[in-house]
C-alpha cells in the first residue's frame, strides 16, 4: 500500500487535494496531532470544518460527506475510521477498552467506548442489552472474566449510537469516485490492518500519509508527556521527561506506557520528578545479557541478533541483573565466553534430565524444578566429590540452573553439543580481524538453526 510519512509539505493545498485524505499511525496522539494541522492547512482562512466523534450518527455523517457546504467553497469532514478498517482481536480489544478506562481521562474514555464498541461489533452482541449481561458473555468469549466488571462499568456509560457504519462506509467510496467537489474528508485510524479492501482503494485513488515521531523522536514524546500530563492534572519535571527518555531509550510504545503509569502514580495535582522517574521505571537504554540468553532460548533469531547489536552498540550499558559489566577492555572475548558458559549450561542440564527421564520443559515452574531436579543437579561425582553443576566454591545456584533448563528446552542434545564445539573456532575469529558482531552473528544463527 502507498503511504508517505506525514510532513505539511507533503499535503497539496485543498483545490490540489483528493477527496480522501487518511493519516494512519501507531499511536493515537500524534496521529491526532497530524490530523490537526492537515484541518488547519485544508481549510484555510475560510474553510468549514465538521469534525465527528465517535457517537456521532451515522447519517449526520454520511450527508456531510455527501452534500456540499451551504456557507462556504471548502468543507474539511473529520472524523476516525478505525472500525470502518477493521480492529484488533476481541481479547485485545478488551483488554485495550480496560485499560484506557482505568486512566479516568476524557480522552481514556472516548478511547474505551470506541474499543468497546469494536468489541461488540467482533462478537455480534447487541450493545442495546443489559449492560452485565453483555459484558459476562463478552468476558466468557475472549476468557477475560477478570475484566468483566469494568467492561460492564464502561458500557453502563455507554453513549447510544445512532446508525451503523455500513453507510457511512458508502459514502466514503461514493465520495472517492466523486472526487474532490469542494468536499475533502479528512480521516484517521490508529493501527489499522494491513488488506482491508477500504483502506487499499483509499491509497490508491486518494492520500494515505502515516504520522509518527519520526528519525528524532525526543520532541514528539517530549510533546506526548507535556500534553498527557496536562490531561491528568499532573506536573511533570522538564528532567523528568529527559529522564524518562533516556530510561526508556526514546522508543515510542516504551514510553507512552512508563508515562501512563507514572501519571496515575502520582494522581491528579501530584508532580512527577526525575528521581521518581529513576526509582519506577526500569532502564532500557542498557541492555540485559539475560533478555538476550531468553531470546536464543526461544529461537527468536531476529531478537536475538537485534540485541546482539545492542550489547555492541557504542555508548550502551550492560547489565547481567543489577550488576554492570565492563565492556571496556576485550568484550567481544568475554562477552563471548560468557555466552558460552550459558550454552554449556544449557547442555549440561539438558543431558542430565533426559538421563532421569524427564527431558526440560517450558512450561514447568521454579517449585518444580527444584523439587523434581535439583537434587538429581546436586549429587556429587566420584572422584572430585562434588556436583559438576556448582561453581568453584561448591555452591549451586537454582535458579540459575532453572533458567539454563527452561532455554535448553527448544534444542535438542546434539544442536547444543554442535554449538559448543564451534566455541574455539569463534574464540580464533574474535581474535582475528573479523568484526566482532559478524562473527557472532554467524554462531548465533546457526545456534537458533541447529546447523
Amino acid at each position: 500500500m502507498a503511504k508517505r510519512p506525514f510532513a505539511e509539505g507533503e499535503l497539496p493545498g485543498f483545490e490540489q487535494a483528493p477527496s480522501i485524505v487518511l493519516i494512519t499511525g501507531d499511536m493515537e496522539f500524534f496521529v491526532e496531532e497530524a490530523a490537526a494541522q492537515a484541518a488547519a492547512k485544508l481549510a484555510g482562512d475560510d474553510g468549514e470544518v465538521l469534525r465527528f466523534e465517535e457517537d456521532a450518527p451515522a447519517e449526520a455523517v454520511s450527508d456531510a460527506l455527501l452534500n456540499r457546504s451551504l456557507f462556504s467553497a471548502r468543507r474539511i469532514v473529520r472524523f476516525d475510521v478505525s472500525r470502518l478498517l477493521g480492529t484488533d482481536s476481541p481479547a485485545r480489544l478488551l483488554d485495550q477498552a480496560v485499560e484506557a478506562w482505568e486512566t479516568q481521562t476524557p480522552s481514556g474514555k472516548r478511547d474505551a467506548f470506541r474499543r468497546a464498541r469494536a468489541l461488540l461489533s467482533a462478537l455480534d452482541l447487541a450493545s442495546g442489552a443489559p449492560a452485565e449481561e453483555v459484558a459476562a458473555e463478552a468476558a466468557r468469549r475472549t476468557r477475560r472474566k477478570a475484566r468483566e466488571e469494568t467492561l460492564a462499568a464502561i458500557l453502563l456509560e455507554l453513549p447510544e449510537e445512532r446508525g451503523g457504519p455500513a453507510g457511512v462506509k458508502d459514502a466514503v467510496r461514493l465520495l472517492l469516485e466523486r472526487g474532490n467537489d469542494g468536499t475533502v474528508a479528512l480521516l484517521t485510524a490508529v493501527s489499522p490492518p494491513p488488506g482491508v479492501d477500504l483502506l487499499e482503494e483509499i491509497a490508491r485513488k486518494g492520500l494515505v500519509l502515516a504520522a509518527s515521531v519520526g528519525e528524532n523522536p525526543a520532541p514528539a514524546l517530549a510533546r506526548l508527556a507535556r500534553a498527557a500530563a496536562r490531561e491528568r492534572e499532573v506536573s511533570l519535571d522538564s528532567e523528568a521527561i529527559e529522564v524518562l527518555l533516556e530510561q526508556t531509550d526514546s522508543n515510542p510504545e516504551l514510553f507512552s506506557a512508563e508515562l501512563q503509569k507514572l501519571l496515575q502514580w502520582a494522581g491528579a495535582g501530584g508532580r512527577v520528578r526525575a528521581a521518581d522517574v529513576r526509582e519506577n521505571v526500569g532502564d532500557e537504554s542498557s541492555e540485559d545479557l539475560s533478555a538476550f540468553y531468553d531470546a536464543i532460548g526461544r529461537r527468536d533469531a531476529g531478537e536475538s541478533l537485534t540485541r546482539l547489536e545492542r550489547l555492541f552498540s557504542e555508548g550502551r550499558r550492560v547489565r547481567a541483573g543489577d550488576r554492570e559489566v565492563d565492556t571496556e577492555e576485550y568484550w567481544p572475548v568475554r562477552f563471548f565466553g560468557m555466552f558460552a558458559d550459558e550454552v554449556r549450561r544449557m547442555l549440561l542440564v539438558r543431558a542430565r534430565m533426559e538421563e532421569s527421564g524427564s527431558p526440560p520443559d517450558v512450561s514447568m515452574s521454579f517449585q518444580t524444578f527444584k523439587a523434581r531436579v535439583l537434587p538429581s543437579l546436586e549429587e556429587p561425582v566420584a572422584p572430585f566429590g562434588r556436583s559438576p553443576f556448582a561453581n568453584r566454591q561448591g555452591q549451586l545456584s537454582p535458579f540459575l540452573w532453572f533458567k539454563a533448563a527452561g532455554r535448553a528446552a527448544r534444542y535438542s542434545t546434539p544442536e547444543l553439543a554442535r554449538a559448543l564445539a564451534r566455541a574455539a573456532e569463534v574464540d580464533v575469529r574474535l581474535k582475528s580481524s573479523v568484526p566482532p558482531v559478524d562473527a557472532l552473528s554467524v554462531f548465533v544463527a546457526q545456534l537458533i538453526a541447529g546447523t
